[in-house]
């Protein structure tokens, strides 16, 4: 991804991913940013399977997968999933830090780089940076951006995330309550989505917000008119707000979320055949699954197809249609009924939640 906006939209300020020119991902800064904030947390109970229920202040309970301490105690945990219907939060006790360079783990051993890092050269070279600079029981994470930066750069930064560490330490209490969060909730959906090298254009209102986010490797440009009006972020939030997405070829699709998943089901419409419908469902999920938001258990309805072949390829186009996406999936082989069940990472609040917060009855 090389191009974002932000722009002042009338619904609230807005920030967008591009891909090819198009808008590929949204986030309205409407609802209060918990992914990524990290709490001081008691441990209520646990449940086996599960992992702890944790309370982390103000009435919010959350849960952490995996073995933690007795219950009773007080531990320093992370939101990785913000709350969703009428789920709570999902909980790390293993907190992370993120910068635009590195990621310092301080509570997990480890060194990592980015998936985008593709040169096997420059990912050995930054490993064993990493190595270097790692102290007792740290992780880092070296990012994509660090292909590029400096070594005195990413030192700097690793020691601002470290400073960062000392103060969410020294600031937890024996009370739940929260101890940090990103300066600008906008911050982490560009940080994470707009690569090196890439261009970032601003409204004129919101230039100094751009460049305080602080993206050295990233040039910002100032819009000639508001990034919603220039991308018609209106009407894009209006179609992945329907339930039904039409197919060039006259099928469509119809999404419909519910507690356990969110299930799509495809419809030939008695156009094309049923193999061209399929491969042109599938091709547009991805896209549409990104600008939408959607994560969790899909299960998606393809036209029936008692072709092995015919499912195979099916499958290989619905991967193809996730390029450029920063989510983690996996995509299971489609059943002899014609379903595909895949799961997507989620990395914020879907854009029909954001909508909603936002105060917006419809586009």
């Amino acid at each position: 991804m090389r191009q974002a906006i932000l722009t002042q939209a009338p619904w609230g300020p807005t920030a967008a991913l591009l891909d090819r020119g198009a808008v590929a991902e949204l986030r309205i800064e409407s609802l209060p940013e918990s992914l990524g904030a990290i709490h001081a947390g008691r441990i209520l109970r646990s449940q086996h399977g599960l992992g702890r229920f944790i309370d982390i202040g103000d009435g919010v309970v959350g849960l952490a997968p995996g073995r933690s301490p007795p219950e009773g105690t007080m531990a320093i945990v992370q939101v990785t999933r913000a709350p969703h219907d009428d789920k709570g939060p999902a909980l790390t006790l293993a907190p992370k830090l993120a910068g635009r360079l590195v990621v310092l783990c301080p509570t997990r051993p480890g060194i990592a780089t980015s998936k985008g890092i593709v040169d096997p050269a420059v990912r050995r070279r930054l490993q064993g940076f990493a190595k270097r600079l790692a102290g007792d029981g740290e992780g880092l994470i070296m990012r994509e951006a660090a292909a590029l930066a400096g070594d005195t750069a990413v030192e700097r930064e690793l020691g601002a995330l470290r400073e960062r560490w000392r103060q969410i330490t020294a600031a937890a209490g024996r009370a739940p309550g929260r101890l940090w969060r990103e300066r600008d909730p906008l911050l982490p959906f560009l940080r994470d989505g707009l690569a090196a090298g890439g261009v970032l254009s601003a409204d004129r209102t919101l230039m100094r917000r751009a460049e305080r986010l602080g993206f050295a490797d990233v040039e910002i440009r100032m819009s000639t008119e508001p990034g919603y009006e220039a991308y018609g972020l209106r009407d894009v939030i209006a179609r992945a707000l329907e339930p039904e997405i039409a197919l060039p070829g006259g099928g469509r699709m119809t999404v419909e979320a519910t507690r356990a998943a969110t299930v799509i089901d495809v419809d030939g419409g008695g156009g094309r055949s049923q193999r061209a419908a399929n491969l042109e469902a599938a091709e547009r999920l991805g896209r549409e699954l990104r600008l939408r938001g959607i994560g969790g258990l899909i299960l998606i309805d393809f036209i029936d197809s008692d072709r092995p072949e015919e499912r195979r390829e099916v499958g290989r186009r619905l991967e193809q249609g996730f390029a450029g996406d920063r989510s983690d999936r996996r995509i299971l082989a489609m059943s002899p009924l014609g379903v595909i069940e895949m799961t997507r990472r989620r990395l914020g609040p879907p854009l029909a939640d954001q909508w909603a917060a936002a105060g917006e009855e419809g586009p």
